[in-house]
């Protein structure tokens, strides 16, 4: 069936036959949806109107249903054009079409400019994510890093399309249309970060139409410690004591992320127990002060003894009548 007279032909405006396949389509959507972006044309009214007529071209032509509609009855004026959508801002987009839905619609738009799409008008430019890698000790003290941040931007060579001569691939940018360039900034960590904490730097993103930057978040990703683990504020760890510091009590040195302290270790104490350091915790980020730090005795026992150390433990066992077993146990 002849297609109505009237507005442009879909197929026309997506610059495909009209036994193009869905990779096809697309393909010739991502070319010219690159071509005449509004963010990539800010004020253009002539590409503001492009975009719309493409986008409209690309809902109707990715959906098998109301491709087989458009096919049988043609774009019948503003008819086949009410039907096939609704709007979305300034764009449009298909109700129930596979992948293109509010969602999909900006998905694609991501994929085709590197970030979320965004409608005419917006000034703001995209923000960006990155990880930043940290140890217990950057989190614990705080810390001034360099950090190195791979910014897209539009290929020079293609100019974004991702295409090169003869409808190839562009060379530079491998048909993706954008190339990263390397950002070196100086960042500050606080005392006390946590792990998957967002790090915002403002105006280091993207930059929108009006030169206006979005903001750049690094995510805080802390290694695992040798010794201490952390629970909210507080940390925890281990201390091995020798059997007389454990009978007899003692003033030992424990382990913290400032160094050894020197703590009294109460007599009788078992392994298991915890000792309890007050303010040696991770810093409070809200409200000041420290967490604390737990260590968790370890009574180490040796493994080799002298004749004479064997003599004077038998002598103990001997003085010291007295079953841990037994119940109800004493001390």
């Amino acid at each position: 069936m002849t297609v109505a007279a009237g507005p442009r032909d879909y197929y026309e405006i997506l610059g495909v036959s009209r036994d193009a396949d869905e990779k096809e389509i697309k393909r010739a959507f991502r070319r010219l949806a690159r071509k005449y972006h509004p963010d990539v044309n800010p004020g253009d009214k002539e590409a503001e109107r492009r975009f719309k007529e493409v986008s409209e071209a690309f809902a109707v032509l990715s959906d098998p249903k109301k491709r087989r509609e458009y096919d049988q009855v043609g774009r019948a004026g503003e008819a086949f054009r009410q039907g096939a959508g609704a709007p979305f801002g300034d764009f449009w987009f298909t109700t129930g079409s596979p992948g293109f839905g509010v969602g999909g619609f900006e998905d694609l738009l991501e994929d085709l400019l590197g970030g979320r799409g965004r409608r005419p008008g917006r000034q703001r430019g995209q923000d960006l994510q990155a990880p930043i890698e940290l140890t217990l000790a950057d989190a614990y003290h705080g810390v001034t890093r360099q950090v190195s941040i791979p910014i897209p931007r539009p290929c020079p060579s293609c100019g974004g399309t991702g295409l090169g001569g003869g409808g190839q691939p562009c060379p530079s940018c491998g048909g993706r249309g954008q190339v990263e360039q390397v950002k070196k900034l100086e960042v500050k960590i606080p005392p006390g970060v946590r792990n998957g904490a967002k790090i915002r730097l403002a105006g280091q993103g993207l930059p929108g139409p009006s030169g206006e930057r979005g903001d750049l978040y690094l995510i805080a990703k802390i290694a695992p410690h040798r010794y201490f683990t952390r629970r909210g504020d507080d940390l925890y760890g281990e201390v091995a004591v020798t059997f007389p510091e454990a009978a007899l009590g003692a003033e030992i040195e424990a382990p913290t992320l400032d160094g050894k302290v020197t703590t009294k270790l109460p007599p009788g104490v078992s392994s298991g127990q915890k000792l309890r350091l007050a303010g040696k915790g991770m810093p409070r980020l809200k409200g000041g002060g420290r967490g604390d730090l737990y260590l968790t005795v370890k009574v180490v026992v040796p493994k080799r003894l002298s004749a004479e150390e064997k003599e004077l433990i038998a002598r103990l066992a001997a003085l010291r009548k007295w079953n841990p077993r037994a119940a109800p146990s004493r001390s």
